[in-house]
């Protein structure tokens, strides 16, 4: 199998533990020094598999419905970079800066992009870029920020 190949497989299995939501799958493809870093208003790396685990079972947690659709897998030498549309529905507050936002109970949809850099065959670091500015207004907080904080 062509390194392209290898990085394909890895990216179908990792998106298909993602949409089943089954964090054992998800954390079985990280190495044991895995890093992730969720690109939003100046959130820090997490690293190692526990902190990442408890970083992804956080966001499953306030997306329990959340489905990611692949746009564009682009490969590289040992990088994997995921272009894909990301629906689901808010399940808890959450914040945005100062705004809070607050369970519409309507699924919204924006887009994302993963960079993955892969080492031995597994993930060791993610990061994560979204358009934020696209969730926060499904979410109503251009609507009325001020009703949106706390």
């Amino acid at each position: 199998m062509t390194d392209d190949g290898r990085l394909a497989s890895l990216a179908e299995r990792y998106g298909a533990a993602w949409n089943a939501h089954d964090l054992d799958a998800i954390m079985a493809l990280h190495t044991e020094r895995t890093t992730f870093r969720l690109h939003l208003l100046g959130a820090p790396d997490v690293v190692g598999r526990d902190a990442v685990r408890a970083a992804f079972a956080g966001l499953l947690g306030v997306w329990p419905d959340i489905h990611f659709r692949p746009e564009r897998l682009s490969f590289g030498a040992g990088l994997v970079v995921h272009q894909c549309v990301i629906s689901g529905t808010l399940a808890a507050p959450m914040p945005f800066g100062a705004w809070v936002a607050q369970p519409t109970g309507e699924r919204i949809q924006f887009t994302g992009v993963d960079v993955i850099t892969v080492a031995d065959g597994l993930v060791h670091r993610k990061d994560t870029y979204l358009d934020i500015a696209a969730a926060q207004h499904q979410l109503g907080l251009f609507d009325e920020p001020a009703a949106a904080a706390g």
